[in-house]
């Protein structure tokens, strides 16, 4: 892609560039946003210290300069910027406007690496514009980070220091380099941002492998611009510098530079071995299609769940069948009329939905329904979970939905707090979400994140790996998305585990990783908890296809509590000629639950076991489960996954909604029948269900 550096002459928006080189983009010009005030330091977006020495840049790269005054000021300071007049993410917008009419880019190059207030507003600005922004340093290790940097030939140096330990007369004017030691020390005594991420230090790069000329400083002062007596502020004031030549073989030699941090991580991961009965399981996965298109199964009308104390509510069972249009557009737009009638009879919105299950009966339609389902949400669409089901004929799509009403107060004067994650960014972090959703969505201390595939996070291409491979980097991918939104959280937190996989085969293999990668994740962390916890169980269901033809995909929820301290329910109980097993887990705060239940059948099918006294049972042991985990708590969804072939537990699915009604009364959760191709350990139907306070 053609890409437009932001530069601010620092170490961040430089390296951003060579990675950008790196990843095989070109760079075609650079912006920089210049203080109205020769020394103003007061802008919450820009570096503009060092800013006289930018127009060197476009001499050492030989590359276009754009630049624009800040007219504006930090007026929207909210986590989620809106469009503000007279704010300084104006000019930026302004400026970049100007560059892609002229130099017709596609991309944006940013040296964000923690910032969620930079990030959140070029991302922002690149949206309006129709740019991909570039963000390839983003949440990366800070310590390996500035290690990459120097070993780079990235030559910066500290112009700026604002933190315990820095001293404006001692370490101005050192190299990054020779500052790395002592930088790491402070870190680790004070907690200092290695990187300077807590806004510690700023540099700027007088060379780079990028540059064919280097920057040098002739003459500079120092100015106290805060004689504070632990922290003092201080800077340096170029006054006079020139460019020299540098080999020009050197520079020709110098990129790309480095592998990439995606590839280095993939790397590590270990192939399985192909099974031996791969082909039979192909066979299955494309002959189930034949028998898809005279699937009749059970169609329900959209049930609601009473809304909790704190304002959750699930909405499920959303279709477009009442559409005379046969096409995927018609019933997207159809579901999502009946969707906007059933939220005006609740007196809620389609901000108040921060997750969706979306099943499709074709996963080619994805493209055309997402095309008519991006045009309902704006800034931070809800998370999302989605992939193939063998809806009932005629069928396209089925939506289930998760909302939470943040304008009721938990008490007077005190309102809960939502935020979501929606990062657009390539990095090497983990896959942006360039499509209508976010990775997640927090409500006080839970999270709800969206499903994950094996995405290579800087292409945002599927790995070209197995599904062992595929399963341990859309694990990685969920435990950076919950390290993101809170930053002790590991997967030690997840109350609830979903994995879809395309290959019975694998369910065993994926299991194992699970196990593996939840276990090494305490290990790393080192955490202590009160007690030994345990593990998290794995729902897995086989379902037809998955997005980017993936072989897995996880959903997760976590709750930010003591593991350990958790309480934990197991019961089986006898069905007819089968087994219920049921598997409640209670966070630690006593907020929410997560329940699991299960109907196994011993041998093939449930012979000639009594199907309503099996309905019963299924039903008893729920509400048995409900009651036992804390009376306040609502259960919210029943999302009950069902082999699709005809069975007798078709008759039993289609029972369950009117015996948890009659059972539970006001309660009563709402329900979503999902079927699938199969379900592990001789399951035939599998309950998974949400309880809130």
């Amino acid at each position: 892609m053609k890409v437009v550096a932001l530069i601010s002459g620092g170490k961040d928006s430089c390296f951003n560039m060579m990675k950008c080189v790196s990843a095989g983009h070109k760079i075609v010009a650079l912006a920089n946003l210049r203080p109205a005030k020769a020394d103003e330091l007061d802008s919450y977006m820009y570096q503009t210290v060092g800013h006289q020495a930018i127009e060197l840049y476009a001499d050492a790269m030989e590359l276009p300069l754009y630049r624009r005054t800040i007219r504006g000021s930090s007026l929207d300071t909210s986590r989620n910027y809106s469009v503000t007049e007279g704010d300084e993410v104006e000019d930026l917008y302004q400026l970049l406007y100007q560059i892609k009419e002229k130099e017709a880019i596609e991309a944006v190059s940013v040296g964000a690496i923690l910032s969620d207030y930079q990030r959140v507003r070029v991302e922002n600005v690149c949206q309006r514009l129709g740019l991909q922004p570039l963000a390839y340093l983003w949440r990366r290790d800070q310590e390996s980070l500035l290690s990459e940097m120097i070993a780079s030939d990235l030559n910066a140096i500290l112009i700026k220091v604002a933190a315990f330990g820095l001293d404006p007369e001692k370490h101005l004017g050192k190299s990054l380099a020779s500052m790395q030691p002592y930088l790491k020390q402070l870190s680790q005594k004070y907690g200092v941002h290695i990187c300077g991420e807590g806004g510690e230090y700023e540099t700027f790069t007088l060379d780079c492998p990028l540059f064919k000329k280097k920057i040098v400083i002739d003459e500079s002062e120092t100015v106290i611009h805060s004689a504070d007596a632990f922290a003092p502020v201080g800077y340096l004031r170029f006054t006079k510098l020139h460019t020299e030549d540098k080999c020009i073989d050197a520079v020709a030699r110098a990129l790309p530079h480095g592998s990439c941090p995606c590839q280095s991580a993939i790397d590590k991961m270990t192939e399985e071995v192909e099974y031996a009965d791969q082909a039979e399981d192909n066979q299955h996965k494309f002959t189930s299609y034949c028998d898809l298109s005279c699937h009749q199964g059970h169609v329900t009308p959209p049930s609601c769940s009473k809304r909790s104390l704190r304002g959750y509510q699930w909405i499920s069972g959303i279709n477009g069948l009442k559409s005379q249009d046969v096409g995927i557009e018609g019933q997207t737009l159809a579901a999502f009329t009946m969707l906007q009638d059933e939220l005006k009879i609740y007196a809620l919105e389609m901000k108040n939905i921060i997750l969706v299950h979306l099943y499709v009966r074709n996963m080619e339609d994805f493209v055309s329904l997402n095309a008519v389902y991006r045009k309902y949400f704006n800034i931070n669409p809800p998370a999302r979970v989605c992939v193939q089901a063998p809806l009932p004929a005629g069928q396209l799509l089925q939506m289930d939905c998760f909302l939470h009403d943040w304008t009721e107060p938990l008490e007077e004067g005190c309102f809960r707090h939502k935020e979501a994650l929606h990062v657009q960014s390539l990095s090497h972090w983990a896959p942006a979400n360039i499509g209508p959703y976010s990775q997640a969505f927090k409500v006080e201390e839970q999270v709800f994140c969206a499903g994950q595939i094996a995405l290579v996070p800087c292409t945002l291409h599927l790995v070209k790996a197995g599904p062992s491979v595929q399963t341990q980097l859309s694990i990685s991918h969920v435990k950076k998305v919950l390290e993101a939104v809170i930053h002790n959280l590991t997967l030690a937190h997840v109350i609830q585990a979903h994995c879809y996989t395309t290959r019975r085969q694998d369910i065993g293999n994926i299991r194992a990783v699970w196990e593996s990668m939840w276990r090494a994740t305490e290990e790393e962390k080192d955490l202590l908890w009160e007690s030994e916890i345990k593990l998290t169980p794995l729902l897995i269901t086989v379902v037809p296809a998955l997005p980017k033809d993936a072989a897995v995909e996880f959903h997760v929820t976590a709750v930010n509590d003591d593991p350990s301290r958790r309480t934990i329910w197991n019961s089986t109980t006898k069905a007819g000629c089968g087994t219920i097993e049921c598997h409640t887990v209670l966070s630690a705060d006593c907020t929410c639950a997560s329940l699991s239940l299960s109907l196994v059948a011993h041998g093939d099918d449930l012979g000639n076991s009594d199907v309503k006294c099996i309905t019963e049972e299924v039903c008893n042991a729920f509400v048995k489960a409900t009651k036992t985990v804390e009376v306040k708590l609502v259960p919210q969804c029943a999302r009950v996954f069902y082999k699709f072939s005809p069975s007798p537990v078709q008759e039993i699915v289609q029972g369950l909604e009117e015996c948890f009604r009659s059972r539970l009364a006001e309660s009563s959760p709402s329900v979503a029948l999902v079927p699938v191709l199969d379900l592990p350990d001789s399951q035939i139907l599998h309950l998974s269900c949400w309880l809130s306070l």
